[in-house]
């Protein structure tokens, strides 16, 4: 080789020198490395099952590495030790093939091995050099290397993927378990479970990482799903409740309120009118009584934790006390009617006799004669609303009909 072309490979050595160093200390330098080798401050990695095998050849690979790399480097450095004392004006042929001999021929002792005696012969020698080129070591760094780098990062993958995930479980399964406590449920088996098998699994992410299974993703997570679904419907089925009470009770103190109403129009009016066959006798407190009482006993079951009777006998519930306001309803409108109509014919009456005042007509006998029988019906008790209608409408007749006053 020409000592342009001794330049060029001691350059190209340099440049490989340079990657190797860098990537050996960037691999070194992951804390997932230093995890598993116990470097830098952190403790060892107690590791067991299928990722103590896999690490435990990458960690011996690595130490190789920089073994190896320090072979390389010593036989790199010898080579330009050599380079360093050749002159480009008096040319050593032999330093230069003694150079390409370092750099080119297995020139590196990789290891001694002990030949045993019943293997030797007179004229063996007791021990084996092994020796290899820089550039058939350099290939074996490369795929020592390719194979402790995808270990290192197969583990950094899982720690990164499944630590997260299970904290997240975690949390989760503490907000579910103070979301059931909100909602009165004592225990939920399921969330115990879950709980055990994510105190199990993070052991073995930790110690076995590589060993662990989709039993998160096919197991655990679909687990949580299902307790969160469980929850939210009965937080759902819950508010319901409480909005249905809530509605409950504005259609019973309606209902009570209207009763009393239909009450005092049903009194009222007996006493005040004499026809009574109009009238409609109210609902008997004791179906109120039972309706309250019922509300009460479903308002006691919810408290104790029931959810799906209480449900339906809510709904049965609001179903009756609407059938009862209803009811109530046309017995009000029935009882109030007659004093309605009372009340109307007195402001009719009123009116005429305005009328009749505006006309100068306030003074004619049948009118006034007419209007003195109305009143005195009309402001009596109990008034004969048909008799009282006649006089009020032969009053109004007699207004209209122009003959008056002539």
């Amino acid at each position: 080789m020409t000592l342009e072309e001794i330049d060029q490979l001691l350059a190209d050595w340099k440049l490989k020198i340079d990657l190797v160093s860098q990537n050996l200390i960037d691999l070194h330098n992951l804390p997932t490395y230093q995890r598993l080798a116990g470097s830098s401050g952190f403790p060892k990695a107690k590791l067991t099952g299928v990722t103590q095998t896999r690490v435990s050849s990458a960690l011996s690979a690595m130490n190789d590495l920089f073994g190896y790399f320090d072979l390389i480097v010593n036989t790199v450095h010898k080579a330009n030790q050599l380079r360093s004392s050749i002159s480009r004006l008096l040319l050593s042929q032999q330093k230069l093939q003694e150079i390409e001999k370092i750099l080119i021929t297995p020139s590196i002792e990789l290891s001694v091995v002990q030949t045993p005696l019943a293997e030797r012969g007179l004229l063996s020698a007791p021990e084996t050099t092994h020796s290899i080129a820089p550039q058939e070591l350099l290939h074996l760094m490369t795929n020592a290397f390719d194979d402790a780098k995808e270990v290192v990062l197969a583990v950094d993958s899982a720690w990164a993927r499944l630590e997260p995930m299970l904290i997240q479980a975690q949390a989760e399964i503490e907000k579910l378990q103070a979301l059931a406590i909100a909602l009165g449920v004592e225990s939920l088996k399921e969330l115990s479970a879950v709980s055990h098998k994510i105190n199990l699994l993070r052991d073995c992410v930790e110690s076995d990482p590589l060993g662990v299974t989709d039993d998160f993703t096919s197991d655990i997570q679909p687990q949580i799903t299902q307790v969160k679904t469980t929850l939210e419907q009965l937080a759902k089925q819950q508010q319901f409740l409480r909005d249905g009470f809530t509605r409950a009770h504005q259609l019973r103190s309606q209902l009570i309120k209207l009763h009393h109403q239909a009450l005092e129009a049903y009194t009222e009016s007996t006493l005040k009118v004499v026809d009574h066959s109009g009238l409609q006798i109210p609902l008997e407190d004791k179906h109120i009584e039972a309706l309250v009482s019922w509300l009460s006993r479903l308002e006691t079951k919810f408290a104790e934790g029931l959810v799906n009777p209480v449900c339906v006998g809510l709904e049965n519930w609001i179903a009756k006390v609407k059938e009862y306001i209803a009811a109530t309803e046309k017995v009000y409108a029935a009882n109030r009617a007659p004093l309605e109509m009372r009340s109307e014919l007195r402001g009719r009456l009123d009116a005429l006799k305005a009328k009749a005042i505006a006309r100068g007509l306030v003074e004619d006998t049948v009118l006034t004669e007419l209007a003195l029988h109305a009143q005195q019906l009309l402001y009596s008790r109990p008034t004969p609303l048909d008799e009282a209608a006649r006089f009020v409408s032969q009053y109004e007749k007699c207004l209209n009909s122009g003959l008056l006053g002539r």
